[in-house]
């Protein structure tokens, strides 16, 4: 964790400097300490994918609650453990959200693709059944999900692979680990949005 200004060591000076009458003082203070929430929660989160933009959400909405709550915290000299047991639950309840949503949304993409199984030919129809598989290629080339998102749902649903090498794949193309867990989330976070996205939907419906 990045060393803080010496006058922040102090928890009773850094909460009164958050609520000093002079502008500068008190944004300096609020500066200090989104980089010190940031850090905290990226402490927590430090497994996740984009870590540090997710740690400085929580980091954001921390700052914001506490300057809404001041008052609660009625010992100046607990400022600092008060501010980090803040950020820390929001860290943690981000965490849980994502499990939650790995776990319930794993296979929401699955579902809707398995509604094709429905309308597909038999497997002896194999030139009509590729053609449907081009179009769902072609289709997701354009969804409104991220390249790495792309990769893992066509990687995933349409070319069979699990997570450990769509995992090594992605580590090698970025040129940083990239977990499978990393992977499962990424999957999981656009599943509402393909789920709802038009196009898809069209295509499905005129599967043959």
């Amino acid at each position: 964790m990045k060393p803080l200004p010496t006058i922040y060591n102090d928890s009773a000076v850094w909460f009164a400097a958050c609520q000093d009458t002079d502008p500068q003082v008190q944004a300096a203070a609020y500066n200090a300490l989104f980089a010190y929430l940031s850090q905290v929660a990226l402490h927590i989160v430090y497994d996740q994918p984009e870590a540090e933009a997710l740690a400085q959400d929580c980091a954001q909405l921390a700052l914001i609650r506490i300057h809404r709550r001041l008052a609660e915290c009625r010992e100046p000299s607990a400022f600092r453990a008060w501010a980090r047991q803040m950020v820390s639950h929001l860290a943690i309840d981000a965490l849980r959200r994502r499990a939650r949503l790995t776990f319930a949304a794993e296979d929401e993409l699955e579902t809707v693709l398995a509604g094709t199984a429905e309308k597909l030919p038999s497997l002896e129809d194999h030139m009509t059944t590729e053609t449907t598989l081009a179009g769902l290629y072609a289709v997701l080339q354009s969804a409104p999900i991220s390249e790495r998102s792309r990769r893992v749902v066509i990687g995933r649903y349409l070319q069979a692979l699990a997570d450990e090498p769509l995992a090594e794949a992605e580590s090698k193309l970025v040129g940083k680990p990239v977990l499978p867990s990393h992977i499962q989330v990424t999957r999981a976070k656009n599943m509402a949005k393909l789920r709802t996205w038009e196009p898809l939907l069209a295509l499905l419906e005129t599967a043959p």
